[in-house]
């Protein structure tokens, strides 16, 4: 990315990790809770931007890139897996990269798409959705042209509590609640 992602700030203690002054995103429960501890963290993702994790089997969570190792640490030393779930927004939000594909790549970004639980349809409604947004990217000078995913959806969307858990349930589609 070219764009600063926005200070936080974040301390990992023993068995948690604490946000002192709140999450990035007020919808979220961590904002308030400020504190996750490893016991509720599913998976760990290092391959998104910002790296992430999920919380409670149903919320992705950001950290910023700076604390990349000591997250991958922090999940090796409390055995939470190291994931590389395939990236949902990243594909929905390919198409407003300052990029051109190929056909054939757009095909394979929609089969990707399906194959991870969303139809050809829900993807042409959700970029329409996003696609104000999502946009912004070719106006504002970050000239992004190789990852747009869910945080930066998040961050310039204009965000309500409804469209945040919307946005978390797309995320999450290819998620798998562990068995006991």
């Amino acid at each position: 990315m070219f764009y600063k992602v926005r200070d936080i700030e974040i301390n990992f203690k023993e068995n948690e990790i604490h946000f002192p002054k709140g999450y990035y995103f007020k919808q979220s429960p961590v904002h308030h809770q400020k504190v996750i501890s490893a016991s509720e963290i599913n998976e760990v993702n290092l391959n998104t931007f910002p790296p992430s994790l999920v919380y409670r089997h149903n919320e992705i969570i950001f950290l910023d890139r700076e604390r990349k190792e000591k997250l991958q640490v922090f999940a090796e030393q409390h055995k939470i897996p190291l994931a590389d779930r395939f990236d949902i927004w990243e594909h929905i939000n390919e198409v407003f990269l300052d990029t051109e594909f190929e056909d054939y790549q757009k095909q394979n970004t929609l089969r990707l798409l399906y194959h991870n639980g969303l139809t050809f349809e829900e993807v042409k409604s959700i970029r329409k959705k996003v696609s104000k947004t999502m946009s912004l990217n070719l106006i504002i000078p970050i000239w992004e042209w190789a990852y747009l995913g869910l945080f930066d959806y998040l961050s310039w969307t204009f965000l309500t509590k409804k469209k945040y858990w919307w946005a978390m349930d797309i995320g999450m589609r290819n998620y798998k609640t562990p068995k006991s």
